[in-house]
């Protein structure tokens, strides 16, 4: 994972879309999703009516602005559909692991609890932390899911607030 190999096309050639792309991307890393919601002005603009004008503001927001800055349209369209598939498949991934790590687990222990009826509740009393640190991982790969999809859908609205300047200004 990471992305730094080349994607070459049939001629040997790496688009510039991807490079574009992966330089793009960098500038939302999900590590730096939480300590946002405390500095940037976006999260600031989660209140009230007007959810655009600190997400404009963000820093991540205006170096993707600088980075596409005089793009040509076809490579910069090529970038904003890379990330919309992205993004979709971000989506997709989170459904998956939202069914797989919550409901799943949640359906064994209802059964073991109806096979094994109170045993179950005396297990958990008498391991309380593990059984604590197991729901806490098992929360983990969700929520992580659950970031890494927010920051898909946030370098798409970046794309569009760019979208929408570059055609103003045309």
């Amino acid at each position: 994972m990471g992305g730094k190999e080349p994607v070459e096309t049939a001629a040997g050639q790496e688009l510039a879309c991807w490079s574009l792309w992966r330089r793009l991307k960098n500038e939302f890393p999900v590590w730096s999703f939480m300590p946002s919601w405390f500095y940037s002005p976006g999260a600031y603009g989660y209140l009230g009516v007007d959810f655009l004008s600190g997400f404009r503001k963000n820093a991540s927001t205006r170096r993707a602005f600088a980075l596409l800055e005089g793009v040509e349209d076809k490579t910069f369209d090529a970038v904003a559909a890379l990330a919309a598939l992205n993004a979709r498949r971000q989506e997709q991934m989170l459904r998956a692991v939202i069914v797989c790590y919550l409901t799943v687990p949640v359906s064994v222990t209802a059964l073991v609890a109806e096979i094994v009826g109170d045993d179950l509740g005396t297990f958990v009393r008498e391991n309380t932390v593990n059984c604590l640190g197991l729901a806490l991982t098992l929360a983990l790969g969700p929520l992580s899911y659950l970031v890494s999809t927010w920051r898909s859908r946030q370098i798409v609205g970046v794309l569009d607030l760019i979208k929408i300047e570059r055609s103003v200004a045309d």
